[in-house]
C-alpha cells in the first residue's frame, strides 16, 4: 500500500513513514494538511493516509473532509478517496479535554477507518493497516483498551495491596474467558 503520513512534527512524520516503510508500505510525507491536499491532487495512488489529529493549517477531520471533495482519476476512470487513519496524542482519560474527545468521536463518525493514540506501537500500526486492507475498520481499540487496564493495574499495585489486585484478576478473567470463546467462535462461522 502507498501511504501518506501527515503531521506537522517532522520528528513523528518521520518515525511513522520509517516504520511504515519497514513493513514494506510505501510511505510518502506532508508537513501540513495543504500540503498533503496538494499531494493528492496529483497522486492518485496514494491508498492510506496517516493523518494527526491536531495540526498548525487544517485539522487531520479537516483534511480528510476536503479529501472527499477531491476529484480523483486515473486511466480506468474515477479512483475514490484513500482510507483514513487518525493518530493523536490526545488520550481520553488521560490528557484530553471533552472538546478534544468530541473531535476524536466525530473523526470515527465522519469515515476514519481507524484511531491510533500516540505513541504509536508498530503492532498497532499494523494492526490499524491491516483493518484497512480488509476494507473494514476495526471494531476495538486495542491499544487504548490495553492502556486502560494498564492504568487499572499500575492503580492497583500502586495502592500496595495484592488482595485488591486478585480481586480485579478474579472478576476480570470470567469475562475475558466469555469474550475469548466468542471471537473464536466468531472466527469460526
Amino acid at each position: 500500500m502507498k501511504i501518506l503520513v501527515v503531521d506537522d512534527i517532522g520528528y513523528a512524520r518521520h518515525f511513522h513513514a520509517r516504520l511504515l516503510q519497514k513493513q514494506g508500505h510505501s510511505a510518502i510525507s506532508a508537513g501540513s494538511g495543504a500540503e498533503a491536499l496538494q499531494m493528492l491532487q496529483t497522486d492518485h495512488s496514494i491508498d492510506v493516509v496517516l493523518t494527526d489529529l491536531g495540526m498548525g493549517d487544517m485539522d487531520g477531520i479537516e483534511l480528510y473532509q476536503q479529501t472527499q471533495r477531491l476529484e480523483r482519476m486515473n486511466d480506468q476512470g474515477p479512483v475514490p478517496p484513500p482510507l483514513f487513519v487518525l493518530m493523536t496524542a490526545l488520550h481520553p482519560g488521560k490528557n484530553a479535554q471533552p472538546r478534544d474527545i468530541e473531535r476524536i468521536r466525530i473523526a470515527k463518525e465522519v469515515g476514519f477507518a481507524d484511531v491510533l493514540f500516540k505513541p504509536i506501537e508498530g503492532d498497532q500500526l499494523i494492526a490499524a493497516l491491516e483493518g484497512v486492507k480488509r476494507g473494514g475498520k476495526r471494531t476495538v481499540d486495542t491499544g487504548a483498551l490495553i492502556q486502560q487496564v494498564h492504568s487499572i493495574v499500575s492503580a492497583l499495585l500502586g495502592a500496595g495491596t495484592a488482595d485488591d489486585f486478585n480481586s480485579f484478576l478474579d472478576g476480570i478473567e470470567p469475562s475475558l474467558i466469555k469474550v475469548r470463546d466468542a471471537a473464536l467462535t466468531a472466527a469460526t462461522v
